[in-house]
């Protein structure tokens, strides 16, 4: 895969002194909305408030002035599950250890609660949960989305280097460039 090496200040900006919240510029002048999945203390969609219509979603999070907000998880469907407290945060994977019961709300479900139909970016940091919720994705949702950012877990568990791989693929084969932003964590720009 061909990653970005440099980044064009005419072209890409850092919203807040932070390289995992690099984005490019023009997603305040794009028609759609901020979507901010794993907005907990909503510090990275901070600063669209007021800019930009932003959605939060996270099962721990409140919704704050100036947003939109689901309490749950995005997942590949729309149920219930029991989230599990190690590590970071939340993720859905099996545990013999279950915590809250949470709701989880598939892609085309949120976006159809919220009247999502251009999304300028979607951010994306649940702790391993991204794998799942990019695949649930078709070419349709892809289509509606400008930028995506995400931080890949494989730091957490290095059996996901795989799953990673094959996300940047998917994001890649639905007309996407991507530039790795922040090395620590793996966070990733795609770029239509």
């Amino acid at each position: 895969m061909d990653y970005w090496k440099k980044i064009d200040n005419d072209f890409i900006e850092t919203i807040f002194n932070e390289s995992y919240s690099t984005v490019h510029k023009r997603c305040l002048n794009h028609d759609g909305c901020i979507v901010d999945v794993g907005c907990l203390t909503w510090d990275w969609s901070q600063y669209f408030i007021g800019k930009k219509r932003i959605i939060g979603l996270d099962p721990y999070e409140n919704k704050i002035e100036g947003t939109d907000f689901y309490k749950g998880i995005l997942g590949p469907f729309d149920g219930k599950t029991y989230m599990t407290n190690k590590i970071l945060g939340s993720s859905i994977f099996l545990s013999e250890e279950k915590t809250d019961e949470i709701d989880v709300i598939s892609w085309k479900t949120f976006c159809k609660l919220f009247e999502i139909d251009q999304i300028s970016i979607l951010k994306i940091n649940i702790e391993g949960s991204e794998y799942p919720v990019l695949n649930s994705l078709d070419s349709d949702d892809y289509k509606k989305i400008d930028q995506i950012v995400v931080s890949f877990h494989d730091w957490i568990n290095p059996k996901w280097v795989e799953l990673t791989k094959s996300s940047l693929k998917l994001l890649e084969y639905n007309n996407f460039k991507i530039m790795k932003i922040h090395d620590r964590f793996n966070w990733y720009l795609a770029l239509k």
